[in-house]
C-alpha cells in the first residue's frame, strides 16, 4: 500500500515539474517573440526615419538647384549692357496708320517692343532697353547681327521715346510723340514719328486705316514736318 502511494505522488511530483518546464518554456518563446516584434517595429521606424531624412535632403536639394537656376536666369537677365526695358507711354500703344503717295504704313506700339510695316508688307522689329554701359569700339559683325533688334532708348518727357540702333554710335535717332488734333469735331489721338538728329515728323500715325485714307493729304499747324 505504501508502495503504491508512492508510485503515485512520484508520477505527480513528476507530471508537476514537466508542467513547469513547459510553461517556462512557453514564456521563453513568449518573450522572445515580443522581443523579436519590438526590434523589427524599431527596425521599421528606423528605416522610416531615414526615408524621411533622405526625402527631406533629396527636397532641399531640388529646391537649392531650383534656386540656384532662377538666379543664374535672373543673373543672365541683368547681365550685359543693358538693364530691363524702356515701357512706352501708355496712350501710345496700339495699331497706327500713316498713309502717303507709296501706300499704308503700320506701327504696332506695345509696352517695351515697337514693329513698322511698311505698305510692300517689309516689317522691321524693336524691343527698347536701358543701356547702362558704354557702346564698345570693337563690337564683331555677328555681334551686331545677333542684336539687330535692339534698340538703346529713353523716355522724351511723359509723352516721347526715342531710340537709336543698339551698338549705333553715329548718326540721328527716331523719335515718337503722342499728339492730339480735333479732326471732324472729334478729338483723335495720334503718334508723330521722325528720325535724324532733330524732332521733326516724317509720319503721322492715326488709330484707324479710314482716318489715314481721309487725313493723308492733311497738314496740321502745330506740327513740325520734316517735308
Amino acid at each position: 500500500m505504501k508502495k503504491t502511494i508512492w508510485v503515485i505522488l512520484a508520477a505527480l511530483s513528476t507530471l508537476l515539474i514537466l508542467t513547469g518546464c513547459s510553461s517556462n518554456s512557453s514564456e521563453h518563446k513568449s518573450s522572445a517573440s515580443s522581443k523579436a516584434e519590438l526590434v523589427k517595429s524599431s527596425s521599421s521606424k528606423k528605416k522610416h526615419s531615414e526615408k524621411k531624412k533622405e526625402s527631406s535632403s533629396e527636397k532641399e536639394s531640388s529646391s537649392s538647384s531650383l534656386s540656384s537656376e532662377v538666379s543664374s536666369s535672373s543673373s543672365t537677365q541683368s547681365s550685359g549692357d543693358g538693364e530691363g526695358y524702356v515701357i512706352t507711354p501708355e496712350a501710345m500703344r496700339g495699331t497706327w496708320y500713316s498713309k502717303d503717295e507709296n501706300g499704308m504704313r503700320k506701327l504696332v506700339i506695345s509696352d517695351h517692343e515697337i514693329t513698322f510695316i511698311s505698305p510692300d508688307g517689309e516689317t522691321n522689329h524693336a524691343i527698347l532697353y536701358k543701356r547702362t554701359n558704354d557702346i564698345p569700339s570693337d563690337v564683331s559683325e555677328s555681334e551686331r547681327q545677333s542684336k539687330e533688334e535692339w534698340k538703346s532708348a529713353g523716355n522724351i518727357g511723359t509723352n516721347g521715346i526715342s531710340m537709336r540702333g543698339w551698338y549705333q554710335q553715329q548718326g540721328g535717332g527716331e523719335h515718337f510723340f503722342t499728339h492730339e488734333e480735333e479732326i471732324n469735331g472729334q478729338k483723335v489721338p495720334l503718334v508723330l514719328y521722325g528720325f535724324g538728329a532733330n524732332d521733326l515728323t516724317d509720319y503721322v500715325y492715326y488709330p484707324s486705316e479710314d482716318l489715314a485714307n481721309q487725313q493723308s493729304d492733311t497738314k496740321y499747324d502745330d506740327i513740325n514736318y520734316k517735308f
